[in-house]
This record gives structure tokens, C-alpha cells and sequence, in this order.
């Protein structure tokens, strides 16, 4: 898995999750991107990201976050897919919003992450986000999708692209769940954490903060529990709520399968 790691400077978690067999052939490595934002993107980061050959780069960030931390790069030949419609200024996201809960705890931390992944496929922004990304990629090249950190909003999406493109389920959830270790959680939870706290402006406790912090399986299968409990399966959902039908998905297959 390391190896789908693609080292920059300050952008975190940017990595290839192409190169997964699958009943149709193996995904091609070098068109599916994921990533955390790149707000804090150096000179040598942006001159990388310009040899890549990047055609579109979708952002699932809110208003607030994009405003907050306006991404350093944009190319020419990349097109950027973003919707900030419905809000702006610097406002706190509502991820943060929980972490002001008088009673934090693990638990409520958690409970919070399990109900945000119940939430996120039906939220009618990213579902847009979504589908943008969808259709971007039946239109060919290279892309790349990412939110703040790259792991929820991202994580989902990335996950629903491999189950259209028929990997399975195992994979789907190692490559999730790799996030935990493309970021190096224990070694960067001090820093983050302080860097929440200055937002915030009051002290939190590092075990109540880490269940937000990193990704856990039970938080991807509650997503996937919910869109199966309201389209059946995920391919339904990804037909009838991403509008990607069965010649568009057979055409993705073809384009993405070496």
C-alpha cells in the first residue's frame, strides 16, 4: 500500500488508489488521485502537481473551509469542480461545531463520526460533488478528489468509484482504512491537535479528539449500510443518485481498466 503514496511537502495524504484487479481488468494506475486539501501546498508541491497531467480536481470542501484555507494551486489544464453555494466567511465547520460539546468524550466522538457518515451520502452538496466527479472521469484523463483532510468525504467517494469499477470489498475498505498510515496519525495528533485547540479556543482531550481524527471501518460500513438500506446497493445508488448508468459504468470500466 505504501507504494500508492505519492510524497509532497505539506499536502498530506495524496495517493493513487488505481491498480486494484477486478473482474474486468486491473484498474490503471495514474488516473485516480485522493488527497487532503492542498491550503498549505509549497513551491516544490505546486511544481509537482504541474508535471502530473491532472485534468480535473474535484473539492469537497464547504464554503467556510474553502475560505478558511483557500487551496495555493490551479493549473490551466486542470479543471476545478468545486460548489460553494449555500454559505462563505470563516464560520466553523460542523465537525468542529461537535468538539464543543461540554460532555466530549471517546464515545460521543465516535457517535458523532457514525452519524456524519450516515449524513454524508445523502447530503444534497457533495451528492452534486459527487456526480461531478462521476462524470468527469467518463470523460477521461487523470483526476484527483480530495476534502480537508482527505479520508470522509473523500473516503467515501473514493470507495464508491472502486465498487463501480467492480473491486471488492476487502480492497475497498484496505484502501479506506490505509489512511491511517498515508497520514502517520500517532506521530502528527500533537500537531493537529493544537492546531484544533487554537480554533477552538479551549483544551481537548487527545482520546476523546482521535476518533474524528482518523478512519475506521465501522465508520465507511455505516455509510454503506445506509445506502443499502435506502437503494438496496451501492451500484443502485450509484445508478440512480450519481446518474451513472449501465453504459456509462461500462464505459468507466473500459477507460480505467488496463
Amino acid at each position: 500500500m505504501h507504494d500508492r503514496l505519492i510524497p509532497f511537502d505539506r499536502i498530506l495524504n495524496f495517493r493513487d488508489y488505481g491498480g486494484w484487479e477486478t473482474p474486468h481488468g486491473k484498474i490503471t494506475r495514474g488516473k485516480l488521485f485522493r488527497s487532503a486539501s492542498f491550503h498549505d501546498a509549497t513551491e516544490a508541491d505546486i511544481a509537482k502537481l504541474n508535471t502530473m497531467d491532472l485534468r480535473f480536481l474535484v473539492d469537497l470542501r464547504r464554503p467556510e473551509e474553502r475560505a478558511h484555507e483557500p487551496s495555493k494551486w490551479s493549473n490551466e489544464s486542470c479543471r476545478i469542480i468545486f460548489n460553494d453555494e449555500g454559505g462563505g466567511g470563516h464560520a466553523l465547520p460542523p465537525h468542529l461545531v461537535a468538539l464543543m460539546q461540554s460532555e466530549l468524550t471517546p464515545q460521543s466522538t465516535r457517535d458523532y463520526m457514525l452519524s456524519l457518515y450516515r449524513e454524508i451520502p445523502f447530503d444534497p452538496r457533495l451528492v452534486g460533488l459527487y456526480r461531478d466527479w462521476f462524470a468527469a472521469l467518463g470523460e477521461g484523463g487523470a483526476g484527483v478528489v480530495h476534502c480537508a483532510a482527505g479520508k470522509d468525504r473523500t473516503g467515501i467517494i473514493c470507495a464508491l468509484t472502486l465498487t463501480a469499477l467492480g473491486v471488492d470489498e476487502d480492497a475497498i475498505f484496505a484502501d479506506y482504512e490505509f489512511t491511517n498510515e498515508a497520514v502517520d496519525l500517532e506521530a502528527r495528533m500533537p500537531r493537529i491537535q493544537q492546531r484544533i485547540e487554537e480554533r477552538l479556543g479551549r483544551k481537548l482531550d487527545s482520546a476523546a479528539l482521535k476518533p474524528m481524527l482518523g478512519v475506521h471501518v465501522d465508520y465507511l460500513r455505516e455509510a454503506l449500510n445506509a445506502i443499502d438500506a435506502k437503494y438496496g446497493s451501492a451500484l443502485n445508488y450509484i445508478e440512480q443518485e450519481l446518474g451513472v448508468g449501465a453504459s456509462a459504468l461500462a464505459k468507466l470500466r473500459d477507460n480505467l481498466s488496463a
